[in-house]
């Protein structure tokens, strides 16, 4: 029998990579609080990104969204309601609640699938305090798309904050690295994306000194030993996992290229059979192949000839945000049409470093068979 496809396989870097890097930390016996990994992923992930962004690397993207809010929302603030997508994972709008304030959903372009800004004008108010959009699965938006949320954020007085997950290593359509969207970008390093790590993440940033702010509400709101404008949180990078992301930027342009190169060769069995792509004009680094099928019988066919053939088919976000009990108190922005369109449709392909062309011909004839069928 063949092995399991599963939907996610992370690979980290061999352990006598990352014990290279560790050895400073070894060397000082700072294991944690900025050591000397932490400064040298610090250097290294701006010198990556370019565009003259700072940023903070942090244990996880929910903590990162969380002190992110509070650096561009202070707690002095009277608006209380944040703008984000109800198409997108749960902690996004988490990181809201927990930051003290509310949620206000959002829809999705039918094709692009990011929030627009006429979405962002239209749920705004007098008591926005803050626009969150997100690059939705990691995938770049059109550039005319990063622009409009931030004219709507400057229309509506408040920042810009951008949760881009999965999209470390995603290139815009100028090609440059994500990263300089909005006031500030988060990014994770989960196992699950392609840049892997365990756990991890960053947030990103042209302004320097939130950055600062950032810093210091990641370790517990101190400054100089005291703590002045507000509590934190324990949310910095140890220099285990940061040793771990040194030796995974070492490979990840090969990483990269063979996640685009798979990737493509899914997109284009998948167009073929009448499934449907998100648009971008750039160029994702692929957590997973994101799909739209024409009906809900057929996204529930793929799903069930691909367990048949033991490979892990997921449909990330079939459940939007608006529909989660813990969020049904939450004030919608407007219909969210396309949003419920797609969670009836909605399919992730597997993606992986390692992914063989024997596994991808299997994900296509599950895919073929499916389409077979529903026709």
């Amino acid at each position: 029998m063949p092995e399991p496809i599963r939907y996610q396989h992370p690979q980290l870097p061999p352990t006598d990579e990352v014990e290279r890097y560790f050895a400073r930390a070894e060397a000082d016996r700072w294991y944690s609080n900025s050591g000397p990994c932490h400064h040298e992923l610090t250097r290294r992930i701006q010198e990556y990104l370019g565009q003259d962004l700072h940023c903070v690397p942090l244990a996880n993207a929910t903590l990162a969204l969380a002190v992110a809010i509070r650096a561009l929302v202070p707690r002095s603030s009277p608006k209380t309601e944040v703008i984000v997508p109800s198409f997108t994972f749960t902690a996004t709008a988490g990181a809201v609640v927990w930051a003290g304030l509310r949620p206000v959903f959002v829809d999705v372009d039918p094709e692009h699938w990011h929030p627009t800004e006429e979405n962002i004008r239209a749920a705004g108010s007098g008591d926005t305090a803050l626009v969150l959009a997100c690059s939705t699965f990691g995938t770049p938006p059109p550039d005319a798309v990063s622009r409009g949320w931030s004219d709507a954020a400057d229309a509506l007085g408040v920042p810009l904050l951008v949760d881009s997950a999965a999209g470390f290593g995603s290139v815009t359509e100028q090609g440059r690295p994500l990263g300089a969207q909005g006031d500030a970008e988060v990014f994770s390093f989960h196992a699950t994306k392609p840049f892997g790590i365990g756990e991890g993440g960053v947030l990103v940033s042209h302004d320097e000194e939130l950055i600062a702010r950032v810093r210091r509400l990641a370790n517990f709101g101190f400054e100089d030993g005291i703590v002045t404008e507000g509590p934190g949180l324990n949310a910095k990078l140890a220099e285990w996992p940061s040793a771990t992301a040194l030796a995974l930027l070492d490979r990840f342009g090969d990483i990269l290229a063979t996640r685009r190169s798979a990737a493509a060769e899914l997109v284009r069995a998948a167009r073929s059979l009448g499934f449907s792509v998100q648009r971008s004009p750039g160029s994702p680094a692929w957590q997973a192949v994101p799909l739209a099928a024409g009906s809900d019988a057929l996204r529930d066919a793929v799903i069930t000839e691909s367990a048949a053939d033991d490979i892990e088919v997921r449909a990330s976000f079939s459940t939007p945000l608006h529909r989660m009990p813990v969020f049904r108190d939450v004030r919608i922005g407007d219909r969210l049409t396309v949003t419920e369109h797609l969670a009836g449709r909605i399919l992730s392909l597997p993606m992986a470093n390692d992914q063989s062309p024997e596994d991808r011909a299997r994900i296509v004839a599950a895919l073929s068979r499916a389409a077979g069928r529903d026709r």
